[in-house]
């Protein structure tokens, strides 16, 4: 090649040689061996070219810059250029395209492969300002402090200025401290969509130092060496020098930083702004690692920062942009401000304060040391997602906060601010907030998913905050009501409240296109005017519509009603839609919660399904339950309270209005105050069919078949005088009508028929089937009345029985013999049937045993100069009677009605005297402790107590009539005196009115004496005729009605005895007996006695 020499003019082309090209000059070179091109010192606008087949060795010692341009002038290689040799340090190196002064741009085109080995001998340089590295080929350096690409070469001029760096290619170095691209100087920029790579000890891939740097990455920049003791291996550093400089540096999307066992990207001394679209890793632990001065951290989407980010010890910030997620760690960071679309934060940090500006920031990880130690600001439109464990506990919304809880957790902190608060996931939040006005964001509640619990209203945020169900629950966590400027709707999603076993009310109404389910045990009271269209589920605990101040509370949206098992609707309100009850629907206060509360109406304003109870009955009398609609009992029970008296009596109860009742249905009837009386008309309303409402036979019955208050016992009946439909208590069986009387020339009518009323019970139903023509109507007496009319005979009867008479008790007066002190004991035994039957109200009969043991002890005995015997002693015993009663109940004459048993415990003294002829007189005083227990056929069992005394006065006077024979004529007048304490029989108190009664006695005893064998004997026969009288038994039910049963009869007795001495101590008697009535009280007695006597 020619070697030009000398100054060339502008424009002008020189031959590739050895010759420094001038001003204006064009050097192109080609083919093999190029030989170094060196612009001449102070040159400008020289092009150096090396075409795609130039190759060239060069060494380094002899030829340090084999291509070179002083200032304004530019070098390309499209060859293969190498250089060999060490420089000898930082002042002393060489580079195979130099740009020496400014404004120079060298280019390692795509062709071009640009390789050094040694020290100190890098690929490219620039050692002025404003100068353009490009590399779109390859560079390859081997050597200790080896760059690929460096600006302010050797350090010559650190403060240069204005520098570029472009790598499209690949950039590739190998040794110590072998940078791929080093920038010194400021306003610098290294652009790099290739590939950067140092795999030397101590190597940055990029280095820049100085101020206003800027590194714009989109391809790949990474470290594969180790680090030496205070040296570093990191993938970019930047130097910024003085504290006030800035450096920029820009991971763009696709771009990776990488540094194999360091940091992948440090910044030192001054600011430095960071944007990452693409991938930061260290391989050390650390991605970012800031130092003293203050680092902008920007993450776009795409970003990935493998490793932790470190601000170091500046004031740093973490701005978020377009969408992605951060999952590393952020130490040494104090902001953090979200200014993307949709961010994921799963990492952790060390943030104070934390600005959602726009998107959603969804919080995984947690933004600082604690959340009490971060300050959180979410703006207008802008939301920040995080569970209970992970937000912040002060916020400031303007926007929306959202809780994503897929489990359990509970968030103390406190959220402020005109935004709103939205509930998701599955799990429970329970918001507490421990501030004491609690959370005050005005922007209201939605919970879309899960359960939020709240123990108070505030925790909901400002009371004009609106809380809005978007198919989530409410949990109560405390028994609070929601404030009443608190509006709440329940859209499509629908919604719960759960109360768990608290108790709250809600005043204002519910809107919206959902349905509402109610759990928990406890209650929900809804006064206001609801709306929501959905229907209602009461699951568990009980739904309160309108309480007892708010009666035109109401479920107004027309949706369908279904209460479970378990659970419970009710109150004073009404409802709008067919209900489904498969629980139970209590009125007015027959809720416990309401029960201090007046009687009232619950409305139903469509139709009544009843599977399970309606619970009418409350703490009064007079609730009513209206279903405007049909009602359908599913064997469903009506639970109501009635004061059983007569006619029209208050009762609660059910109004059909306008619809069917049909199906079954058990009214269980509570008796409040009733003290029984006789219905003669229509009897008590317990169901009313109104407005022209119908109901089917059968569709009501009576559980048990019957109730019973005081001394009545009420059926129900369809049926009243003015709507047949109507169903009532009554306790009377009307008569049955007059046939009708046949016209002359017709034949005669047949008889009319009685039809029960539907739902009558069979007993009855065979009463009604006996009713007589005409008449009054008949009552129904319980089966108990009867029962308890009867006790006051049987307990006379048995005083009676026990006092008996003289012989009855010891035998003869012939065998009264002795004198002194305890002269004589005797005992006896006794037993039979009676059957006695009384008039009266209720005309009550008893048949059964009567039985009794009684001993005596003389305790003195006298005897006259006269011959006058006197005996005084006392007398212990026990009786008892049991069998059974009929009369009059259920409206049936002489109807079994149950049994009856009294035992009475006997203590009583008498005085015996006995004249010189063997006439008599025997005085007898006994009091009697009674107790008296029953069991009718109603299953109704009774017991009481009582007190009777009983004196008897005796004479007889036997006349002798020869051959042994004896006739006594006898008198005995017997005084009674009878209390039967009150009781309550679990139906009404029962009490007894019994008066004084009486008996007289007149008698004769034909007896036979002889002796045999050693033995005195002394048959007899024996006749009376007994009279009693009194003033009649009076027996009270419920303090209200009386049944009266008659007293006195007239009766004739005849018996047979046997006395017979067997030793001059020891006697035995015996004595049979049959006592029937002549005229009263019906009675038929059947007795024996047996007895003996011992004189001491």
């Amino acid at each position: 090649m020619a070697i030009l020499t000398g100054a060339m003019p502008v424009g002008v082309h020189a031959a590739c040689s050895a010759t420094a090209p001038g001003t204006g000059t064009t050097v192109t070179c080609s083919g093999a061996n190029v030989p170094s091109v060196v612009a001449a010192a102070g040159s400008t606008n020289v092009t150096i070219n090396l075409d795609s087949t130039a190759t060239g060795s060069y060494v380094l010692t002899s030829t340090p810059t084999p291509f070179s341009v002083d200032t304004s002038s530019a070098i390309t290689n499209n060859g293969i250029l190498s250089m060999s040799g060490n420089g000898t340090g930082v002042a002393n190196r060489g580079a195979v395209l130099l740009g020496v002064n400014n404004g120079n741009t060298l280019t390692n085109a795509a062709t071009g492969v640009v390789s050094t080995t040694g020290a100190y001998n890098d690929g490219m340089a620039a050692n002025g300002n404003n100068n353009t590295l490009v590399n779109n080929g390859t560079i390859t350096t081997t050597g200790n402090n080896a760059y690929g690409m460096t600006a302010a070469w050797g350090q010559s001029n650190p403060g240069a200025s204005g520098n570029q760096i472009v790598n499209t290619g690949t950039v590739t170095t190998s040794g110590n401290n072998a940078r791929a691209a080093s920038l010194l100087g400021g306003n610098g920029t290294i652009t790099n969509s290739g590939t950067l790579t140092s795999n030397g000890r101590d190597a940055p891939a990029v280095y820049m130092q100085g101020n206003n740097d800027t590194l714009v990455n989109s391809g790949t920049i990474q470290t594969t060496g180790t680090a030496t003791s205070g040296g570093s291996v990191d993938a970019v550093v930047s130097n910024t020098l003085g504290s006030s400089f800035t450096a920029t540096i820009t991971n763009q999307a696709g771009g990776r930083i990488i540094s194999n066992n360091g940091v992948g990207v440090r910044s030192t001394n001054g600011a430095t702004t960071i944007t990452n679209a693409g991938l930061i890793q260290g391989g050390g632990g650390t991605a970012i690692q800031g130092g003293n001065g203050n680092v902008t951290l920007i993450l776009q989407t795409g970003s990935q920062i493998v490793g932790v980010a470190n601000g170091g010890a500046g004031t740093n910030t973490v701005t978020l942009q377009g969408t992605g997620t951060a999952s590393n760690a952020f130490t040494n960071f104090q902001s953090l401000t979200m200014a993307g679309a949709d961010w994921t934060w799963a990492g952790t940090g060390t943030f104070s304060t934390a600005l959602v500006q726009s998107g959603t920031l969804n919080l995984t990880g947690t933004l600082g040391t604690t959340t009490a130690s971060v300050v959180a600001t979410v703006n207008a439109g802008a939301t920040l997602q995080a569970n209970a464990s992970n937000l912040p506990l002060s916020v400031t919304d303007n926007g929306l906060v959202r809780f994503q809880q897929d489990g359990a957790g509970t968030y103390t902190g406190t959220i402020g601010g005109a935004g709103a608060v939205e509930k998701t996931g599955a799990g429970t939040l329970t918001v507490a907030p421990a501030a004491p006005g609690g959370n005050t964001y005005a922007g209201g509640t939605t919970i879309t998913q899960g359960t939020l619990s709240v123990a108070a209203d505030n925790a909901l945020g400002a009371s004009s905050g609106a809380l809005t169900f978007n198919g989530g629950t409410l949990q109560l966590g405390s028994a609070f009501d929601l404030a009443s400027s608190r509006a709440v709707s329940i859209t499509s999603n629908n919604g719960t409240i759960d109360t768990q076993g608290f108790n709250t009310t809600m005043t204002q109404g519910i809107t919206g296109a959902g349905a509402l389910t109610k759990l928990g045990s406890g209650t929900l009271t809804l006064n206001g005017a609801n709306g929501y269209a959905g229907g209602t589920n009461v699951d568990a605990g009980t739904l309160v519509v309108g309480d007892g101040t708010s009666a035109s509370a109401a479920l107004g949206g027309g949706g369908p009603v279904m209460i479970a098992s378990g659970a419970t609707l009710g109150g004073y309100g009404s409802v709008t839609g067919n209900v489904t009850n498969d629980g139970t629907i209590s009125v007015a206060n027959a809720l416990a919660s309401l029960a201090s509360g007046a009687t009232g109406n619950f409305q139903i304003n469509g139709n009544l399904t009843n599977a399970g109870v309606v619970q009418l009955g409350g703490s009064g009398v007079g609730n009513t339950l209206t279903v405007a609609g049909n009602y359908v009992g599913q064997n469903a029970t009506i639970a109501l309270n009635t004061t059983l008296a007569g006619d029209g009596a208050p009762s609660d109860r059910l109004i059909v209005s306008g619809g069917t009742a049909s199906g079954t249905s058990t009214l269980k009837v509570t008796n409040v105050g009733g003290a029984g009386a006789q219905t003669v008309a229509d009897g008590i309303q317990v169901v009313q069919a109104a407005n022209g409402a119908t109901t089917t036979a059968g569709a009501f019955t009576l559980s048990g078949g019957s109730i019973s208050a005081g001394a009545f016992t009420y059926f129900l009946a369809k049926g009243g005088a003015a709507n047949g439909n109507d169903w009532y208590l009554r306790n009377t069986i009307p008569p049955k009508p007059q046939p009708p009387i046949a016209q002359p020339g017709q034949p005669t009518p047949p008889p009319v028929s009685v039809t029960p009323a539907e739902g009558t019970p069979e007993s009855i139903v065979e009463a009604i089937a006996d009713a007589g023509t005409g008449g009054s109507p008949a009552p129904i007496y319980r089966p108990e009345v009867p029962l308890y009319a009867e006790a006051s005979a049987v307990a006379r009867q048995l005083g009676l029985l026990q006092i008996d008479t003289f012989h009855d008790r010891q035998g003869e007066q012939g065998l009264l013999s002795e004198n002194g002190p305890m002269p004589a004991s005797w005992a006896r035994v006794w037993g039979g049937n009676s059957n006695i039957a009384q008039k009266g109200d209720v005309a009550p009969s008893f048949d059964g045993t009567v039985w009794g043991m009684q001993v005596g002890q003389d305790l003195y005995a006298d005897t006259t100069a006269g011959g006058h015997r006197n005996h005084y002693g006392f007398l212990l015993g026990f009786s008892r009677a049991v069998g059974d009663v009929n009369g009059f109940a259920l409206a049936q004459p002489d109807l079994g009605v149950g049994t009856l048993q009294i035992n009475s415990y006997n203590l009583g003294g008498y005085w015996t005297h006995i004249g010189p002829g063997g006439w008599y007189t025997d005085a007898v005083a006994m009091g009697s402790a009674l107790t008296m227990r029953t069991h009718s056929n109603g299953n109704v069992s009774g017991s009481t107590d009582g007190n009777a005394f009983t004196g008897s006065v005796e004479a007889g006077f036997p006349v002798a009539l020869g051959h042994g024979l004896t006739l006594e004529p006898q008198a005995q007048f017997v005084w009674q005196w009878l209390s039967l304490g009150k009781f309550n029989d679990g139906v009404s108190d029962v009490t007894w009115n019994n008066g004084n009664t009486f008996l007289g006695r007149l008698g004769a005893r034909l007896q036979y004496a002889f002796d045999s064998n050693g033995v005195s004997w002394k048959p007899y026969l024996r006749v009376n005729v007994l009279r009693s009288f009194g003033s009649d038994d009076k027996t009270t039910f419920g303090g209200a009605t009386t049944i009266g049963t008659q007293v006195g009869q007239t009766a004739g007795q005849i018996g047979a005895g046997l006395v017979a001495q067997l030793t001059k101590r020891g006697s035995v008697y015996a004595t049979v007996s049959y006592l029937t009535n002549l005229g009263g009280e019906h009675q038929r007695t059947i007795t024996g006695n047996a007895g003996m006597r011992w004189a001491w």
